[in-house]
């Protein structure tokens, strides 16, 4: 069998995480590799590696539930060719995002017999079955996860983001049918050195977002139906008398729009909305939160973990989980001793929570020191991306 002397990466939306890691990774390839993505600022900023070279590839659409089908279609078709015209020499590397993108791996792999390995960020059909948006036994459901088992069960190996997902996805596919063996588990790094706590003096976003003399709260990602944005929202209008306490919630989503309104409807004077703000801004946006928040609405936990954790932690805030049972966001904050969860639905509980840690200095600078400490022992670029890179290297190698 022919050994893989180059990757061809494809990912609609390669944000920081997945642009290091295709440049580690390529890095320790003979010849040049090639990441195809929509993503603006990761095509804005290129690559920091000779090995890897960045194309652009349809964007995602987020205007509307219709748009961003026909994004992840018309991305998928695109990748789907690129599949086609690599040659033998070349893994491929996928992500579960978009979803349709399982499909045409599958397909390619049949018609090629092509290898390709599998991150998986989001189990998607299980967070819509949990959440009710689709019956269990509906014929889509059945399908996918049909889809889902056949390209799992042929990958070289299959990643995913924790080890409580990890758990979750080994129930659904014989994972000894991968050359790996087993379901590899790459928490979401940062790279420790960039985002970094940064004093409010210090920050020139501190000022210009009215937060120097405020304990911020922060909530910075995605606002999309897998996130209990409601809870946020309802917690700062419980909390809009407490001068002292500023809610800033940065991104874009299904559920940015109702925070604009909400925020309107209410008058809250004690919180900001922004759309996402350029990636050299985020060291400076990140380092702004005295307390972040990490959302996972009911029904999504276990299923995925939001990569802003750990941008959390290494920028020293301490971290409210607003989640449910036994699920990787929770277990972090817990081993670290980084913060405090809570169930979702629960804003009364939240804003009281918020209020405590602003009046528990001590308790609060605790967090914050721990929350750091845990990223740069734990998370940091290096560690977490030599341990996966190590592991696709020996594959290869053992082909």
């Amino acid at each position: 069998m022919i050994k893989p002397t180059k990757i061809l990466f494809l990912n609609q939306m390669a944000g920081p995480l997945f642009r290091e890691l295709a440049e580690d990774l390529s890095a320790k390839m003979p010849k040049i590799s090639t990441l195809f993505t929509g993503h603006a600022d990761t095509l804005a900023i290129g690559s920091s590696n000779k090995k890897l070279n960045i194309y652009k590839a349809p964007p995602y659409n987020k205007r509307s539930k219709l748009f961003r089908l026909l994004s992840w279609i018309n991305y998928s078709l695109f990748a789907f060719w690129k599949m086609l015209m690599a040659d033998k020499n070349t893994i491929i590397f996928i992500t579960s995002n978009p979803p349709l993108l399982n499909f045409f791996a599958l397909l390619v792999s049949l018609i090629k017999r092509t290898r390709y390995i599998v991150l998986v960020y989001d189990m998607h059909v299980d967070v819509l079955v949990r959440r009710s948006f689709l019956a269990k036994d509906s014929f889509i459901v059945k399908f996918w996860r049909l889809i889902n088992k056949k390209v799992w069960n042929r990958a070289f190996a299959v990643y995913t983001i924790g080890s409580v997902m990890a758990e979750n996805l080994s129930k659904q596919f014989n994972v000894k049918n991968t050359n790996l063996a087993r379901i590899g588990v790459v928490y979401p790094w940062v790279d420790i050195e960039r985002i970094k706590p940064i004093l409010k003096n210090h920050n020139p976003l501190s000022s210009t977002l009215g937060q120097k003399d405020k304990i911020t709260v922060l909530y910075s990602g995605n606002m999309g139906i897998s996130h209990d944005i409601d809870s946020i929202l309802n917690a700062a209008k419980i909390l809009k008398n407490q001068i002292n306490i500023s809610f800033l919630l940065i991104g874009e989503g299904a559920k940015w729009k109702e925070a604009v309104e909400f925020k309107k409807e209410n008058n809250l004077n004690n919180l900001q909305i922004l759309p996402f703000q350029p990636e050299d801004k985020l060291p400076f946006t990140l380092s702004l939160a005295d307390i972040a928040l990490v959302s996972l609405d009911e029904g999504a936990e276990g299923f995925m973990v939001p990569s802003k954790m750990f941008y959390y932690m290494s920028a020293g805030a301490a971290v409210i989980g607003v989640c449910k049972g036994i699920n990787d966001v929770s277990n972090i904050i817990l081993k670290s001793n980084c913060g405090i969860t809570i169930e979702p639905k629960k804003p009364k509980e939240l804003a009281n929570i918020i209020k405590v840690l602003a009046e528990d200095k001590k308790k609060l600078k605790n967090f914050k020191i721990n929350s750091r400490q845990s990223a740069v022992l734990n998370f940091s670029r290096k560690k977490c991306s030599s341990k996966l890179i190590q592991e696709i290297l020996l594959l290869i190698k053992n082909v």
